[in-house]
């Protein structure tokens, strides 16, 4: 169970935090639920059950997870694992499983077909830009937060390093 001011990553809206763990005051609802704040989203609180499994709910990557992460990323050329294409049937199931290392890759080889197709003047597929991103999105968040550095500036410097030729 998690407590009040953990940082957690929701599904696919991203890192929240939790602001209280209470029934919420929607008529006919009962029960203990996770008031959860989007931390770079400005929806409103989302309420989600204490003991449900319906959206997977885990706390966000420690500080040495996260700097781990970075330095794969800048070593993303010469990393093989990184530059092995995904059919784009595992797209979804790999954005949904919430994994770092997944998302990472993933971005890796969406950057990969984005310069790809810039060599030809041509732009991404819309499917594969909002892959890339979502995918952004969610591992960007969760590494700012655990590092409590600002997300404009992390996102930066890895799309430096994964948007590389």
């Amino acid at each position: 169970m998690f407590e009040v001011n953990d940082k957690v990553v929701y599904g696919l809206v991203g890192v929240c935090e939790i602001t209280d763990i209470s029934a919420p005051p929607i008529k006919g609802i009962e029960g203990d639920y996770y008031f959860l704040q989007p931390v770079y989203d400005d929806k409103g609180i989302i309420y989600s059950p204490v003991n449900s499994a319906k959206v997977q709910i885990r706390n966000i990557i420690t500080k040495k997870e996260a700097e781990k992460i970075i330095n794969i990323a800048k070593n993303c050329r010469a990393d093989s694992r990184l530059n092995e294409n995904i059919p784009p049937a595992q797209y979804d199931e790999m954005i949904k499983s919430q994994e770092p290392m997944k998302l990472l890759h993933l971005i890796r080889v969406l950057y990969n077909i984005k310069n790809e197709r810039a060599k030809d003047l041509r732009k991404m597929k819309s499917a594969d830009s909002r892959m890339l991103a979502t995918a952004r999105k969610l591992l960007y968040g969760e590494i700012a937060a655990s590092l409590e550095t600002e997300l404009s500036e992390l996102t930066d410097e890895l799309d430096s390093y994964l948007g590389q030729s």
